[in-house]
């Protein structure tokens, strides 16, 4: 809780010992780079990066975007079966996603530190998992592997409007919403296990509607 008062505290100071800086030093003015976090104040991780965003303003009221996120995690239990309890028994399980959003957005020239804008991105999802399952062979001598993989790939466009408030120089604040579609294909259910291959089919997916992100958007530019 210390932390969170002195990042809030940090960011109100900001406002107050910038109030005399011209109006241009803080809004881009093109040529600008920005990199872009979620800032969620009063959450258990206050600054997250697990959709980091970079962007690049080509004029003042003209930015590039890309969006991006990496996740990967994997798992490994062991138990111990057989007559003698002497067999080892693992289970291990993967996953793998990510995720590119390029866009563009066009700024209007709202106040000296407000500068909203409209905007589009393109969605690219691409998630994996592998699990890898052990068990006791008929005779209880030994394991048999079953593996299970699947997937799937998203694709999307979305419509945003925004706005961002430079509280200090170069460095603002901001929100933003969305109203798009997303179109998912769910990858094949592969089972392999002594030396056959199940294979079920899975559908797909599409969503149309609005969409939020509940965090703020903190970012600045270099």
């Amino acid at each position: 809780m210390k932390k969170r008062v002195l990042l809030i505290a940090a960011i109100a100071a900001g406002v107050f010992t910038t109030s005399n800086v011209n109006a241009q030093d803080f809004k881009p003015a093109g040529g600008e780079k920005n990199i872009e976090v979620n800032f969620s104040p009063l959450g258990g991780s206050p600054i997250s990066i697990n959709n980091l965003r970079l962007r690049y303003f080509t004029s003042s009221d003209m930015a590039i975007r890309v969006g991006f996120s990496v996740s990967t995690s994997s798992n490994t239990d062991i138990t111990l079966g057989g007559a003698n309890n002497d067999i080892e028994i693992e289970d291990k399980s993967s996953e793998f996603g990510l995720t590119i959003n390029p866009g563009i957005e066009k700024h209007f020239a709202g106040t000296d530190r407000l500068s909203p804008y409209v905007g589009a991105e393109l969605n690219f999802t691409l998630t994996s998992s592998t699990d890898l399952d052990q068990e006791l062979n008929t005779a209880g001598t030994g394991t048999d592997e079953v593996e299970t993989t699947n997937g799937s790939t998203t694709f999307g466009l979305n419509l945003v409007i925004g706005t961002d408030w430079y509280f200090s120089k170069h460095i603002y604040m901001g929100t933003e919403v969305g109203f798009g579609f997303a179109s998912t294909s769910n990858a094949d259910t592969e089972t392999s296990g002594g030396g056959t291959t199940v294979t079920t089919p899975n559908g797909s997916s599409f969503n149309l509607g609005p969409n939020f992100n509940s965090a703020i958007r903190l970012g600045f530019l270099f």
